[in-house]
C-alpha cells in the first residue's frame, strides 16, 4: 500500500487532528490553516514526535475566513500534489469552520480520495464515503481509538496544545501507606499540620524561610509529629530522627552553609531546598493528592495518571507543577487537590483550575477540585455554584472517595 499523506483542516482545538495522526501514522502531513490557527499546526507535529512519529510536514495558509470554494481548491491541489508524489492522500474534514469542512469534503469526493470525520465523543472515525477505498481498509477494519490508546497520553495531548517542556511525575505508590494513615486518623493529621503550619509550628501560618540561613535554622528545629506518622515519614526520608526528635532531612545542610555568603539565590539554592519544601508540603496536605491519585487509579476511569507532573511551553522555561493529570478517553483529566479547612480560600482556586486545565488539554477537559475538608453551609453552596458555572467542575471530598463512581461522567 502507498504511504499515506494526511490532509487536515486545523482548528483551535487539535484533538481531532492528533488522533488522526496517531491512527493513520502518515508519512506526510498537509495542514490547512488560517492566520489564527497556524501555530496549532506545529503543535500537532510536536505531538506526533512525542508519540515516536516523524512525518514530513507541509503547511498551507488560507485566508482568515476561508469560503467553501477557497478550501475546496486548496484541498484539491494538496490531494493532486500528494498523488503525484506517490502518496495515498486521505482527507480529514473534521476541523476548521463548517464552510471549510464542506469544501474539504467536496474536494475529496471530486478526487475520489478517502476521507473521514472524527467523532471524539464516541471515540471513533466515520468514513466520508468519498472513495471506493474505505477508511476501514486503512485501519484494519477497526475505526475505534482503541489501537492507539497508549499513545494518546498526557505528553502527546499537552504537546498538541503547545506544551513541549514536560517532566513526568513522581512515583506515588511508596507514599500511599502514610497518606492513607493520615486520611484515616484525622486527629493525627491535624496535629501534623499544626506542628508545621500552626501558630506554634516550625513554619507558622505557612511561612517558609527565604534564605539559606533561615533554612539552616529550620533544619535544627524539631517537629512535634505524632509518633506513628514520624516513623512512617522517616521511612520515606521526609524527616530524619535525631536524639529521639523529628527534623527535616539534613542532606542539604552543607550546600546551604556554602550558599550563606552568596548574594544571588540561583538554581543551586532552589535545588537544595526542593526536598525540604516537598517534605513540608506533603505532610501539610500533599498526602491528600496521593489519596486522590489512588482512588482515581482504582476507579478505572483514567489512564496515564501522573502525580506532580510539570509543564512548560519552551525548553529551558520554568515549569509549573500540577497535582494530578491524566487522560479520560481523549480528554485531559485535571485534578487540583486542596486540604481545605476553615480558612481555605477555595473560590479563587476554581478559576485558576479552569485556566490551567484548558492550557494543558484545550477546551474539552474534565476538571476536579478535590477538597479533603470542604467548607460548610453557605460557603459550600457558593463553591458548588461557581464550579457549575465553569462548565461543570466536579467537587470531590473525602466522603465522595468512598464511592469511586464519583469520577464517572
Amino acid at each position: 500500500m502507498k504511504p499515506i499523506a494526511l490532509v487536515q483542516l486545523i482548528s483551535e482545538q487539535t484533538m481531532q487532528n492528533l488522533v488522526s495522526v496517531l491512527a493513520f501514522r502518515p508519512r506526510h502531513l498537509i495542514h490547512l490553516t488560517t492566520p489564527k490557527t497556524a501555530s496549532r499546526a506545529a503543535h500537532i507535529v510536536a505531538a506526533a514526535e512525542q508519540a515516536g512519529l516523524s512525518p514530513s510536514f507541509e503547511n498551507i495558509r488560507l485566508s482568515q475566513t476561508p469560503s467553501i470554494a477557497e478550501t475546496s481548491r486548496a484541498v484539491h491541489r494538496a490531494v493532486s500534489a500528494a498523488q503525484e508524489a506517490g502518496f495515498l492522500p486521505v482527507v480529514n474534514f473534521t476541523g476548521g469552520t463548517k464552510l471549510m469542512s464542506i469544501g474539504a469534503y467536496e474536494a475529496a469526493k471530486a478526487a475520489q480520495s478517502p476521507s473521514f470525520y472524527v467523532d471524539t465523543e464516541h471515540q471513533c472515525f466515520i468514513d466520508g464515503g468519498s472513495s471506493p477505498q474505505t477508511i476501514g481498509s486503512l485501519l484494519e477494519n477497526d475505526l475505534s481509538f482503541t489501537p492507539f490508546r497508549d499513545a494518546l497520553n498526557v505528553r502527546t495531548i499537552a504537546a498538541a496544545n503547545g506544551l513541549e517542556n514536560i517532566s513526568l511525575g513522581r512515583d506515588w505508590e511508596p507514599y500511599l501507606p502514610l497518606a492513607a494513615f493520615l486520611l484515616d486518623h484525622p486527629a493525627d493529621e491535624q496535629a501534623t499540620w499544626e506542628a508545621i503550619h500552626g501558630t506554634k509550628g516550625i513554619c507558622a501560618n505557612g511561612r517558609e524561610p527565604r534564605d539559606p540561613a533561615g533554612w539552616i535554622t529550620l533544619l535544627d528545629t524539631p517537629i512535634s509529629l505524632p509518633t506513628e506518622i514520624g516513623k512512617m515519614a522517616a521511612d520515606l526520608q521526609l524527616v530524619a530522627c535525631r536524639e529521639g526528635c523529628w527534623y527535616l532531612p539534613q542532606e542539604s545542610r552543607e550546600t546551604l552553609h556554602e550558599l550563606k555568603s552568596d548574594s544571588k539565590l540561583g538554581e543551586r539554592y532552589f535545588k537544595a531546598i526542593a526536598p525540604l519544601q516537598f517534605s513540608l508540603a506533603f505532610l501539610t496536605g500533599g498526602w491528600w493528592e496521593v489519596v486522590v491519585m489512588d482512588a482515581a487509579q482504582r476507579s478505572g476511569q483514567f489512564h496515564d495518571l501522573q502525580w506532580s507532573i510539570s509543564f512548560g511551553r519552551q525548553p529551558g522555561e520554568a515549569q509549573r507543577e500540577e497535582d494530578i493529570v491524566g487522560v479520560d478517553g481523549v480528554q485531559i483529566a485535571y485534578f487540583s487537590c486542596k486540604r481545605g479547612g476553615a480558612k481555605a480560600r477555595l473560590l479563587s482556586v476554581l478559576d485558576e483550575l479552569d485556566n490551567r486545565a484548558r492550557s494543558i488539554g484545550g477546551s474539552f477537559t474534565r476538571r476536579f477540585l478535590c477538597v479533603c475538608y470542604p467548607p460548610k453551609k453557605e460557603l459550600r453552596q457558593n463553591l458548588e455554584k461557581r464550579a457549575e458555572e465553569l462548565s461543570g467542575i466536579r467537587i470531590v471530598t473525602r466522603d465522595d472517595l468512598k464511592n469511586l463512581d464519583v469520577f464517572k461522567k
